[in-house]
């Protein structure tokens, strides 16, 4: 595995040779080269602590936080056709790469570069999400028992919403099977960074530092806001979560 690793980052230092001005940029926030790693942010499970720590400087291309994987994948190969067209300064031009070169490449990256991600117990993020404090602000427009009664995608909240009805939804392929190396929920973050750093050979080294925590939110104890008929609405609006990540209320 090292071999490779060694090979896809041979890859990208070669494509990353540009101008000054295309140094400044990046794919999407989600990509790490140097660390070789991809982290899908599923708003509400604690991203920001984990995003702070793998962002790497420059603008994203796609600025969204929380594309799913298959557009992480897809933003791949649009930054790097971004990242030689324009370049050719010879002729002959053998040294410019083919489509199907920059495609195949771009896949090596994906398959090779280690894929993780977090979800949350639906239950506890819903609460999560009626009280945040950036966003659609909603505790202040409706009733909790409302919320749930409309709360109908696992984004419905955010800046930037996506439509995913479920967190397995951002983690899956065409196909709707789950390709990611490694998911773990954050209610086990600790345990979760050992394992991270284990499985990317000491690449990454977590730190449980706490980010855009609400102090006032009630996430924690999220049991007590539940009447069974609130209960009943979130386990079945995200019984795919449910069942998939096995979660209890």
């Amino acid at each position: 595995m090292s071999g490779i690793l060694s090979k896809s980052k041979s890859f990208i230092r070669n494509f990353r040779r540009r101008s000054k001005q295309d140094m400044q940029s990046i794919p999407n926030e989600a990509v790490n080269f140097n660390k070789q790693v991809i982290f899908i942010a599923v708003p509400k499970t604690g991203t920001t602590t984990v995003r702070s720590q793998l962002r790497e400087k420059g603008t994203p291309l796609i600025p969204n936080p929380h594309l799913n994987i298959m557009q992480v994948r897809d933003t791949l190969y649009v930054y790097f056709l971004k990242c030689v067209l324009g370049r050719n300064t010879n002729f002959p031009t053998e040294s410019v790469p083919e489509d199907s070169g920059i495609r195949a490449r771009v896949q090596e990256v994906f398959d090779t570069f280690f894929k993780f991600s977090a979800v949350r117990n639906p239950w506890a993020r819903a609460v999560s999400l009626f009280f945040r404090r950036e966003g659609l602000q909603i505790k202040n427009r409706m009733s909790f028992e409302d919320f749930c009664h409309n709360h109908f995608y696992a984004s419905d909240t955010c800046r930037q919403p996506t439509l995913h009805k479920n967190q397995i939804d951002w983690l899956c392929d065409e196909s709707g099977l789950c390709i990611m190396d490694y998911v773990y929920k954050v209610e086990n973050f600790e345990l979760a960074i050992k394992e991270i750093e284990e499985r990317t050979e000491g690449r990454l080294r977590l730190v449980n530092r706490a980010k855009n925590r609400n102090p006032n939110s009630p996430s924690k104890k999220y049991r007590e806001l539940y009447s069974d008929r609130t209960r009943k609405i979130i386990a079945k609006r995200f019984q795919k979560d449910i069942d998939y990540f096995k979660y209890t209320f």
